[in-house]
């Protein structure tokens, strides 16, 4: 192409060059380049504006900046408020913790196809709407009646919720009936006060029986039960007839809103007598605030209903062993069927939950110079664990078993003398003096009342497990052990260690036998890599039912 050109008053005849293909191809580059670069940018922009959770950045870059407003009066601005204050202002008025018993899997008692879940339930959705009413803000330990909710688990939305006062509803089951109430051994003058006036107010409502306002529990008013005697706050628990009484199911239908007005009532009366708890001296309370980091140190007392005619239970003994077929889960379906087969009696085969949870347990029927290092390793990993001791073992290691009660870890009873044909070989009353010369002795030189027990070897039967609830103990079996338990011939590390993790499953016993010197050097690689799962090493005594 050409074209003129003038220059200094001259004109040129030239010829316009085109440019090359590489040329062409090098520019369209550069630009394509400046154009990524400028996309990224803004990208890079719109993350660090969600980083900041601003929503402001890309303004503030392609804006000016706008002149800080000057404050004409400094005095009219308002303080910020501490933390101090907030929480103050955030709770005013009255504030009542209502428990309804059991839930979900776990159903409480039960007669003719009425379950004692559903009527707490039930009672509790009746309480709470006149408690609303009436201007009282309610905190439920449980949301619905699809859910168990543990004790601790309880205990620790209570004692979180900042209430007043705590009362927790169940139905009774045996040979009586009407209404009693309960507090606890420690109780102060608001609990006294805050239990008398709903009992008081429920039977004027109009009860079958009075049976009265207790103390402690069943086994005696040495021991609470444990939602009452670990909360913070004054707390009751109301027994509303036995679920087993027709004439107590007749007035619990009838009279459920006269009971949730008389309930309103009482607490109401008793917060105008005293006002905010937390202003109260502890003396006046409970002084469970002052003692509750001890509990974990004294053990805990259970109650439940006696089984009558043991003689004429099945003998038979059975050897426990979880199987290897397991569910979608992972977990062994000899146990899921185990717990179902044997749901009437105190024992646990596997904890049945979908909750990524786990329960450490470790066997002791003689020590070998590990428990100081499991001891050790559990400490630092922040892991509380189950000990399952022996009289022999207890004998010969005194410094040890006040260590694990001192640690804050349970200690378990693994019988009297370890009988190798196991526990149903012996008679009715052998079998209890195994349990409970241990747990006597245990209690007199420790003061401390164990609640677990482990069966030598893993073998009982129906009798054995009927002897085990008389004698306030809930059995624990396992879902998961292996073949740690010979000295002479400790499993591989590295093996074991896979074994262990390839078995993880929602609510799992682990057995270990604190004898092993491989259970000892895996043990904290093991607890960091459950950990890693997603999985919880949870406290044995959250799954604890305490039946009045």
């Amino acid at each position: 192409m050409k074209y003129i050109r003038e220059s200094n008053g001259r004109r040129d005849i030239v010829e316009k060059k085109r440019h090359s293909r590489a040329y062409v191809i090098q520019a369209v580059v550069k630009w394509l380049l400046c154009i990524g670069i400028l996309l990224l940018t803004l990208l890079v922009c719109g993350f660090l504006d969600k980083k900041l959770n601003d929503g402001k950045l890309v303004e503030k870059l392609t804006k000016p900046k706008a002149e800080k407003p000057v404050m004409q009066d400094t005095e009219s601005v308002k303080p910020i408020e501490d933390d101090t204050q907030a929480k103050e202002d955030e709770k005013k008025g009255l504030r009542v913790c209502l428990d309804p018993g059991h839930g979900g899997v776990d159903p409480g008692c039960d007669y003719n196809g009425r379950i004692e879940s559903e009527d707490n339930w039930k009672l509790a959705q009746e309480v709470k709407k006149e408690m609303e009413s009436a201007g009282i803000e309610v905190v439920m330990t449980r949301e619905d009646n699809n859910t168990k909710v543990f004790l601790k688990d309880r205990v620790e939305i209570a004692n979180a919720s900042d209430a007043d006062y705590f009362v927790s509803l169940h139905r009774n089951k045996g040979d009586g009936y009407g209404i009693e109430t309960w507090m606890t051994g420690s109780a102060g003058s608001v609990t006294e006060s805050l239990t008398n006036n709903i009992h008081n107010a429920i039977v004027a409502a109009g009860v079958q029986r009075d049976r009265g306002v207790k103390i402690g529990t069943e086994t005696g008013e040495g021991s609470d039960y444990y939602v009452i005697g670990n909360t913070t706050m004054p707390a009751c628990l109301v027994e509303f007839g036995f679920i087993n009484s027709e004439e107590d199911n007749r007035l619990f239908d009838e009279k459920m809103t006269a009971y949730a007005k008389a309930i309103t009532k009482a607490v109401q009366d008793t917060y105008a007598q005293y006002g905010e708890t937390e202003e109260l001296p502890v003396d006046e309370l409970d002084g469970k605030a002052a003692s509750s980091e001890e509990d974990s140190k004294s053990g805990i007392r259970l109650s439940y209903p006696a089984i009558d005619n043991i003689s004429g239970l099945s003998g038979e003994i059975l050897d426990w062993g979880q199987g290897t077929n397991v569910d979608e889960q992972n977990r062994p379906t000899g146990c899921l069927s185990y717990q179902e087969k044997f749901k009437d009696y105190t024992a646990d085969f596997i904890i049945p939950t979908t909750e990524k949870k786990i329960y450490l347990t470790l066997d002791e029927g003689y020590e070998y110079g590990c428990t100081p290092d499991i001891l050790s390793t559990l400490k630092e990993k922040g892991v509380k664990a189950v000990f399952f001791v022996t009289q022999p073992y207890i004998n010969s290691s005194p410094e040890l078993v006040k260590q694990i009660i001192d640690d804050g870890h349970i200690l378990g009873n693994h019988s009297l003398t370890h009988p190798a044909a196991g526990i149903p070989s012996q008679s009715l009353d052998e079998q209890e003096k195994e349990v409970m010369d241990v747990h006597n002795f245990v209690k007199e030189n420790y003061n401390y009342d164990m609640y677990l027990f482990r069966f030598p070897a893993g073998k009982f039967s129906e009798q054995s497990l009927a002897v085990l609830n008389n004698c306030g103990y809930r059995g624990v079996f396992w879902s998961f052990a292996y073949l740690d338990y010979d000295v002479e011939n400790q499993p591989d590390e590295a093996e074991s260690l896979q074994k262990m993790l390839d078995r993880l499953h929602p609510g799992a016993i682990y057995l270990l036998h604190a004898e092993s010197w491989t259970n000892t050097h895996v043990l904290g690689t093991f607890i960091d890599k459950v950990r890693e799962a997603g999985y919880e090493f949870a406290d044995y005594s959250e799954t604890v039912q305490q039946t009045p």
